[in-house]
């Protein structure tokens, strides 16, 4: 069949314009939720973009995301609140539970649509765990999404799958005045300029009681388990 020039052109013109108008999707979007935006009216810096969803905005860092040999270590005793959460099965779980039961815990902050720090965290989890439950059977890690308002139970689920979390991994989500609870009560979230970075915090606590160590940055399995190991070996020498 013969096409005209003047219709291939159009074509052509359309063929052209289909990318801009899926580039241009995601801005849209946004502007969607700019009465819900708690950075409307502040600029960004270069290579900084917001990632989340609703009220739940977070300025995240371009480029790759990955493992680091620089990380800083901090200790603190953060209280855990007594909010409910819901686990990637839809049960409700008591928090302060949870954190109280006997043995070590390894407690991250994610989001799931996150695509810069989160897989790097959640990867740490997934190729470390077997072995921090080697070194101390009946550890346990938790995973709290920080952007409740689009993490719900299913999408945990899916993301349990998609890092082959074991029984012994946990996924929470929450409402959102709860879920901003426990983020205050970890000073998980790091606040500058009237913005809120997602910062790649790991904690560590080898015991009910004990302060939790902090770890600020991307670590690699073997620093994980490193340090996991580190934390366990301070509660021996403390006996």
């Amino acid at each position: 069949m013969t096409i005209s020039h003047n219709r291939r052109s159009g074509l052509f013109a359309l063929s052209l314009a289909a990318p801009l108008f899926l580039f241009a999707l995601p801005v849209v979007a946004q502007d969607a939720h700019a009465g819900h935006d708690m950075h409307k009216g502040h600029d960004m810096k270069s290579g900084e973009h917001e990632m989340g969803h609703g009220s739940q905005k977070f300025i995240m860092f371009d480029g790759p995301a990955k493992p680091s040999a620089n990380y800083k270590i901090t200790s603190s005793a953060y209280r855990t609140p007594d909010v409910t959460l819901y686990d990637q099965s839809g049960t409700a779980r008591s928090l302060k539970d949870m954190l109280d039961q006997p043995g070590p815990v390894a407690l991250q902050f994610i989001f799931t649509s996150c695509a810069t720090v989160c897989p790097v965290l959640s990867a740490s989890f997934s190729q470390a765990s077997h072995e921090m439950a080697d070194l101390a059977p009946g550890t346990r890690l938790l995973s709290i999404s920080i952007d409740p308002e689009y993490d719900t139970p299913e999408r945990l689920a899916r993301y349990a799958q998609r890092y082959n979390a074991g029984e012994n991994w946990t996924f929470l989500t929450g409402s959102l005045a709860d879920i901003r609870t426990v983020i205050g009560n970890f000073d998980a979230l790091l606040e500058s300029n009237n913005k809120i970075y997602h910062r790649p915090y790991t904690y560590l606590r080898s015991k009910a009681g004990d302060e939790w160590t902090r770890l600020d940055g991307l670590l690699s399995k073997a620093a994980l388990v490193k340090e996991f190991t580190t934390v366990l070996q301070h509660e021996t020498a403390a006996r």
